[in-house]
């Protein structure tokens, strides 16, 4: 049998507006499923760490997967979204770093710290606000708690205006493979405007960097719909990063929370794009990355045709968690630092966000669990079903069913019936009990998984999610 081709999808910019309007409402980006809102603060650590302690038990043991957060900013950007803490001294990190490492050591008391460890991430915020003498010392204790596989995937999210030749050497002796800069947009009067000043020149020195140390596995990670941005304007963004020959580009479309980041009020000023504007942003980068060969991947990504998530793609093995699009199902991920979410067995898992709150918690010898969700075995049904959805745009029903122990016709009746718009606006494709969301389709993909979430219709008057399209 041939192995299942990739497709390029058509641009999502040539979405009629009539659909366009149809199904832009607020929904969830589906990194986890039940999402955030769903967590509790009351949740039963007993419990909890029960489910934890299950992938030790397994033959062979659950492989993990380490994220560490690292907040710190030297300024903050009024685009970010994420939990961060400014600082213009590095050495405010200081008692941040020793609450990381004691947290290394008691998560391993929980999860057996032999089990192999296949992916590393770090992300911030700025983990590179460290200096590379205070981010050894982090690594050092990581290394010296976990056990790394010698082909794991190793992963740093880099900002150019920050990062040092030392930074590089350092991580290239800990066997960091991929490297995620945090470029948004080349335009300089758009990083006036969101606060984030590092000229082309200034990218281009990393990337020169990264290479002398052999690394070639480089993320791109752009943003559109900021105010400022014009068709011809992020076109000639992605244009100047193709020259940069990045690996993979992350096109994220900015949400607009300022109800849970204040700071992104400052925006408004300048005024930002109506979802149609938002949308042909898009378009315009994505015809200049599909005509230098890149592949779309998943809602927002792009890679180069030999790259690892196009072959998931086209073997419809796409996987997707709180770090993003990843080829490495099945690993249970443990995430250290304020804010960090934790999705180990049927559990996830959130860290207090506050440092002082995150660091009392360390200094009593106990993991700074805030808020977390045990899952049911609904939820396990569902999740799984949005995840293959949602990354790989197709579900054989028949076969998912089987494996679930399901009538899968029979139990998403409900479901299957509310495609029916979606089947007549040509995004989804019935054939019995398999679904197929069309290449057209792809640009809806949130509305299609929304379709197989429970939470929704309860949460409906407290919506706050970014918009889907």
């Amino acid at each position: 049998m041939s192995e299942p081709r990739y497709v390029i999808p058509p641009n999502p910019a040539r979405v009629p507006l009539d659909l366009l309007a149809r199904y832009t409402t607020r929904g969830p980006r589906y990194t986890s499923y039940p999402t955030a809102p769903q967590f509790k603060a009351d949740i039963d650590r007993e419990a909890l760490f029960a489910r934890w302690r299950e992938g030790d038990a397994a033959a062979p043991p659950a492989g993990l997967s380490l994220y560490v957060h690292v907040p710190f900013c030297q300024r903050r950007c009024t685009y970010c979204g994420c939990y961060t803490h400014v600082a213009s001294n590095p050495a405010a990190a200081d008692g941040y770093v020793e609450s990381l490492v004691r947290e290394f050591e008691l998560a391993a008391q929980v999860v057996d710290p032999a089990r192999p460890v296949a992916q590393l991430a770090f992300g911030g915020g700025t983990p590179t606000f460290l200096p590379p003498d205070r981010l050894a010392h982090v690594l050092e204790r990581l290394w010296a708690v976990w056990r790394f596989e010698d082909g794991a995937e190793r992963s740093i999210e880099l900002d150019p205006r920050s990062v040092s030749e030392e930074h590089i050497a350092l991580l290239a002796r800990y066997g960091f493979n991929r490297f995620s800069l945090g470029v948004q947009d080349f335009n300089p009067e758009v990083q006036r405007i969101i606060n984030r000043v590092q000229p082309y020149e200034r990218v281009a020195e990393v990337v020169e960097a990264l290479h002398k140390a052999g690394r070639t596995a480089i993320n791109f990670d752009l943003i559109y719909g900021l105010p400022g941005q014009t068709p011809d304007s992020i076109a000639e963004t992605a244009r100047r990063a193709i020259t940069l020959a990045p690996t993979r580009i992350a096109l994220f479309g900015y949400a607009h929370v300022p109800w849970m980041q204040m700071h992104q009020k400052a925006l408004e000023r300048y005024g930002l794009p109506d979802p149609p504007a938002k949308l042909a942003l898009f378009g315009a980068a994505y015809d200049v990355f599909v005509e230098a060969g890149f592949v779309p991947v998943g809602m927002d990504h792009f890679a180069r045709p030999d790259d690892e998530l196009v072959k998931a793609l086209a073997a419809r093995s796409l996987h997707r968690n709180f770090m993003g699009y990843t080829t490495r199902r099945g690993l249970d991920l443990i995430a250290f630092g304020a804010s960090g979410i934790s999705a180990v067995s049927a559990t996830y898992a959130q860290n207090l966000k506050e440092l002082r709150a995150y660091a009392e918690a360390i200094a009593a010898d106990r993991l700074p669990i805030e808020r977390g969700y045990l899952l049911s075995d609904e939820d396990r049904l569902r999740r799984e079903l949005i995840i293959d959805l949602f990354c790989n745009f197709h579900l054989d029903g028949a076969a998912f069913g089987a494996k679930w122990g399901v009538d899968f016709a029979a139990h998403f009746a409900d479901e299957l019936g509310r495609l029916a718009p979606l089947v007549g606006d040509g995004i989804v494709e019935l054939d019995g009990a398999t679904i197929r969301v069309t290449p057209f389709g792809r640009a809806f993909i949130r509305n299609v998984c929304m379709t197989f979430d429970q939470y929704l219709e309860a949460d409906a008057d407290k919506r706050r999610y970014s918009q889907t399209v």
